[in-house]
C-alpha cells in the first residue's frame, strides 16, 4: 500500500480583505510543520497542492524546512482538484434566499463581521442548506460538483501510484473531509461536520491501493502540540 498525506494549510486571514493568505500564525504553523517533518527525516516521493495561495504558501514553508535541513523535498505540483470550495459564493447564494425567509437574519449577518462564533453558527446553517441540494440554482456552485471534483483528484493520484509511495497534498478542510467520506462512507452532513474539526496544518493519513483509500490517521497536530502554545491550535 501507499500512503496519502492530506495536510491542511496554516491559518488564513479571517476577517481581512484578502482571506486567501496565511496569517502570521499560519506562517509559523507551517514552519513548525516543516521543521518537525524534516527533524524526523520524513520522505515524500511526490507532493501536490491546490491553487489557492494559502495552500501554496504552506507547501513552500514546509519545503523550506526540508531544504534548511539539507533534505530533498519534491517541488509541489499545483492541482485545482484540491482547492477548497468557494465558501464566499456559497454564503452569498444561500443567505440571499435565507434573508427573504427571515428578515431578522440581517442582524445576525452583520454580527458575523466581528464575531467568529456567530459566523460559525450561521455558516453551519448555510452549509447544511447548500449540501442538501434543495436550494441549487443555475450558475451556482453545487456540493455534488465539489465532491466529484475532489474524489476524482484523489483517484487520479492514488490509482497511478504503487506500493510504498508517500504522497503529500497541501489542501483545505473541505477536500480532507471528502477523503474521509470516501474512506468511511460518511453521509454528506457528517462529511460537512468533519470539515469543521480539521485543524490548521493538521496531517491526515490514508492508505491507498487499486481498490481505494482507507483511514490511517486523522487531524494529527503533534508538531504543534510539542510547542505547548495554545495560540497555535486553530481551526480558522
Amino acid at each position: 500500500m501507499g500512503i496519502l498525506y492530506l495536510i491542511r494549510h496554516g491559518q488564513a486571514s479571517f476577517g481581512q480583505k484578502n482571506y486567501d493568505r496565511l496569517s502570521p500564525v499560519g506562517i509559523h504553523q507551517a514552519q513548525i510543520l516543516g521543521e518537525y517533518l524534516a527533524g524526523v527525516r520524513f520522505v515524500f516521493h511526490e507532493t501536490y497542492c491546490g491553487e489557492m495561495e494559502r495552500q501554496r504558501h504552506t507547501a513552500r514553508e514546509v519545503m523550506a524546512g526540508f531544504m534548511s535541513a539539507g533534505l530533498a523535498f519534491p517541488s509541489p505540483v499545483e492541482q485545482a482538484a484540491f482547492d477548497e470550495y468557494d465558501a464566499f459564493a456559497v454564503w452569498e447564494n444561500q443567505t440571499r434566499i435565507m434573508i427573504q425567509e427571515e428578515v431578522l437574519l440581517l442582524d445576525d449577518i452583520a454580527r458575523t463581521q466581528t464575531d467568529k462564533r456567530k459566523f460559525q453558527q450561521l455558516f453551519e446553517r448555510v452549509a447544511m442548506r447548500w449540501i442538501s441540494g434543495n436550494h441549487d440554482a443555475p450558475g451556482n456552485i453545487r456540493w455534488r460538483d465539489f465532491v466529484d471534483r475532489v474524489s476524482e483528484g484523489i483517484r487520479a493520484l492514488t490509482t497511478r501510484r504503487g506500493s510504498g509511495q508517500h504522497i503529500a497534498v497541501f489542501t483545505s478542510c473541505g477536500p480532507i473531509s471528502i477523503a474521509m467520506q470516501l474512506a468511511l462512507g460518511l453521509s454528506d452532513s457528517k462529511t460537512m461536520e468533519i470539515s469543521w474539526q480539521v485543524m490548521n496544518t493538521s496531517v491526515s493519513r490514508f492508505y491507498f491501493n487499486s481498490s481505494g483509500i482507507s483511514l490511517a490517521g486523522f487531524n494529527d497536530i503533534a508538531h504543534l502540540a510539542t510547542k505547548q502554545d495554545s495560540s497555535l491550535l486553530t481551526y480558522r
